[in-house]
């Protein structure tokens, strides 16, 4: 117990508690908002740069980095300096906390501040440690996927390659002229005029003429997220057919790529990146619906421009993309522009790309088949063997596949089995 003698010295007391208790509470609130400060920074670098999993870790890496390459270095040299940064919190942070010791604290609250001072220096140095460590992977990411002599992905299993580049695509077939009348047509008194006449005597005037190929039914077999995983790229072009190729705009040596996959005979289109309903999103050039007309614009344009004389492109995803009018519109506006036809790959049962490319008079066409949602031999056979159904029926189809190991596998062996079949493939802008 503390004994006054005056009123003096209780003022005095008085004051240095004041002045202990004020020095305390700031080193206490100015703790709490540093450590808030640092928490929140790494968070949002967290959430922005990783993920829960290794494919979306790789996922996120790619977006951020691959755009473009003096993107990435000013990133680098950001991190670096954030790094270094960072170097220094810890020494900081106990040259900011050396004044508790001139504080009139009693031994055994100097002792409390100093267990407390401990235990919020390791928990610093454990953030921090995670912090850098993040930074060093995302430069390591950044150096990977710029490094057009590496090949990331040759080894990288089919299931977690097939994340990096698809949304879930739908296992529907498209059949444009199949003509089924339903029970509710039926009901409503739909019906087929059955008595026995000449049709000549009908006077009917087609709308349009049917589509005719020849003598031949064609199959048109579209190959998308080409360029990507190099050795897969190289497995489809070393089939040397009339295959399209649909590359995507960010593949490593995409030029030489693309001229290879010329000199083995393919039509090249582009493969263009539209934002999907999934969380999928590893496309630097993706197109969004929070983009307004002239930003599509100049980003589709940008992407055409990476290519030499192709003739159309094609959605890559984009569920959510290809389901809204305004933005369709804008791209059918660039496609008119350029004089480039629109393969509908059909996402969505809603996409609007039909109805878009007829307004702006821009040719279309859209996918009957996907041939190898599962990554097996004989299920994209299976899938191949419908395209051939479509094609006899309507004159021609359109299958899209993927750069897998077992589409490579049951493409050489269906190419040469046509032969026998009076059909034939043939690219995408003949058809």
């Amino acid at each position: 117990m503390i004994i006054l003698n005056s009123k003096k010295a209780e003022k005095i007391f008085r004051l240095k508690q004041f002045v202990k208790y004020a020095f305390l509470s700031i080193f206490i609130l100015s703790a709490f908002f540093f450590l808030g400060f640092v928490l929140f920074e790494i968070n949002h670098d967290n959430e922005t740069a990783f993920s829960e999993n290794l494919p979306q870790d790789i996922i996120s890496s790619q977006q951020t980095f691959v755009s473009e390459v003096e993107d990435s270095k000013h990133d680098i040299v950001e991190d670096q300096h954030l790094i270094e940064e960072q170097k220094n919190i810890p020494q900081n942070t106990e040259q900011n906390f050396s004044h508790i010791e001139t504080l009139p604290l009693s031994p055994e609250e100097k002792k409390q501040v100093a267990v407390a001072m401990d235990a919020f220096n390791q928990t610093l140095a454990q953030l921090d440690k995670e912090y850098l460590d993040n930074l060093r992977k995302k430069q390591e990411q950044s150096k990977i996927w710029h490094n057009k002599e590496v090949d990331i992905t040759a080894d990288m299993p089919q299931e977690e390659l097939d994340k990096l580049y698809e949304e879930e695509l739908p296992n529907n077939i498209i059949d444009d002229n199949e003509d089924k009348i339903s029970s509710e047509q039926l009901s409503k008194g739909y019906h087929i005029y059955n008595r026995k006449k000449n049709v000549k005597d009908f006077n009917i005037i087609p709308k349009y003429k049917p589509a005719y190929f020849g003598d031949k039914a064609v199959i048109a077999v579209v190959i998308d997220d080409m360029g990507i995983a190099k050795k897969r790229t190289s497995d489809i072009i070393s089939l040397k057919a009339p295959l399209t190729a649909a590359f995507l705009t960010y593949g490593a040596q995409l030029e030489q790529q693309i001229q290879n996959a010329k000199n083995a005979g393919m039509e090249i289109m582009l493969h263009a990146p539209m934002e999907p309903y999934s969380k999928v999103d590893v496309a630097p050039d993706m197109l969004t619906v929070k983009m307004d007309d002239k930003q599509i614009q100049e980003k589709l344009k940008n992407m055409i421009e990476k290519f030499d004389n192709i003739k159309g492109i094609n959605n890559h995803m984009g569920s959510k993309f290809t389901e809204n009018k305004e933005k369709m519109a804008a791209v059918m506006q660039v496609l008119k522009e350029k004089d480039l036809f629109f393969l509908d790959s059909k996402t969505t049962p809603q996409s609007v790309g039909k109805e878009m490319a007829q307004k702006y008079g821009v040719s279309y066409a859209t996918r009957h088949v996907f041939i190898d949602n599962k990554n097996q031999k004989d299920y994209i056979l299976k899938q191949l063997s419908i395209a051939e159904r479509i094609a006899k029926k309507n004159g021609y189809a359109v299958a899209i596949g993927h750069p897998k190991s077992e589409t490579y596998l049951a493409l050489r062996e269906w190419i040469p089995s046509l032969a026998n079949k009076n059909i034939k493939i043939i690219p995408l802008s003949q058809n």
